[in-house]
């Protein structure tokens, strides 16, 4: 993966954020491992002699710029390139204001797709899980874990309900975690539901789970708001899974990558005693 620099020319904080958000996710809103960070900086004086790509604010990557520079190893100067579409630094992109693009344009494609996941986002219901789920053998007195698909009540089961002194579900989407209350209400896990969209996946019980469900519905679960972005701290020896908060689209345009990058750093950092894991 690749280390971009953004020479932010507009001044723009919108098309800034914009610029960076569609670094680690293309115009159809999926995650791509093509840069693993990026830097904003105010002149190319300002960018160190190594290895990475430049780009101003507003110049978007595509999928034919990400292959044609799929892995670079010394600094090379992008800006103006024929491959990054051009959004223009007068609008504010600001989803309340009218978009300057013409129907049919690229920018209006970008731009209408990445809005309507933010709006989606705020009361998105995830039933199953974006990522594989990979067993964990641990010892941890305490587990937090969000309240997406199935991953946490896996995870608990794997590290062992007797071994843990407390477990907690989290999330920052009150919708989300009412979903998980309802589900752990449940003696057995239900043979469907009836849930309003917005959702994403579709409600498909691991069969491991359903064995084990009982043995969750008896467990002492509590259910938090929790916003990882506000740096919590978690108790000591806790074992915490925050999956992809921190590179998450929405919040990459809401916050800015520094804020979203910093914030995970500090979340670590003041929780070294702790297990995090994203994956």
């Amino acid at each position: 993966m690749n280390k971009i620099f953004i020479v932010d020319i507009h001044k723009n904080p919108g098309l800034l954020k914009l610029t960076e958000v569609k670094l680690f996710f293309d115009d159809k809103n999926q995650g791509v491992d093509w840069a693993y960070d990026c830097e904003t900086v105010d002149s190319i004086e300002q960018i160190p002699s190594s290895a990475g790509i430049i780009i101003n604010s507003g110049e978007i990557v595509t999928t034919d710029f990400r292959e044609k520079f799929y892995k670079v190893n010394t600094l090379i100067d992008c800006r103006g390139h024929k491959d990054l579409i051009q959004f223009t630094p007068e609008y504010n992109y600001d989803m309340r204001t009218r978009s300057p693009f013409e129907q049919g344009s690229k920018q209006l494609y970008v731009l209408e797709n990445l809005y309507k996941v933010i709006l989606r986002s705020k009361k998105l219901v995830y039933l199953e899980n974006t990522e594989s789920y990979q067993p964990r053998s641990v010892t941890s007195d305490h587990f937090y874990g969000l309240a997406s698909g199935w991953k946490s009540v896996q995870l608990v089961r794997d590290i062992g309900l007797k071994s843990l002194k407390s477990i907690t579900v989290f999330d920052r989407c009150e919708r989300q975690l009412e979903y998980q209350k309802y589900l752990h209400s449940c003696p057995t896990l239900p043979e469907s539901i009836n849930i309003d969209t917005p959702i994403c996946g579709e409600y498909n019980p691991p069969a491991d789970l359903i064995e084990f469900w009982p043995d969750w519905h008896d467990a002492d679960v509590n259910f938090e708001i929790l916003d990882l972005l506000q740096i919590p701290i978690f108790p000591e020896n806790s074992f915490v899974w925050i999956s992809n908060v921190f590179r998450y689209e929405p919040t990459i345009f809401e916050m800015g990558w520094q804020i979203c990058k910093s914030a995970k750093e500090s979340l670590f950092k003041i929780n070294n005693s702790c297990i995090i894991i994203e994956s």
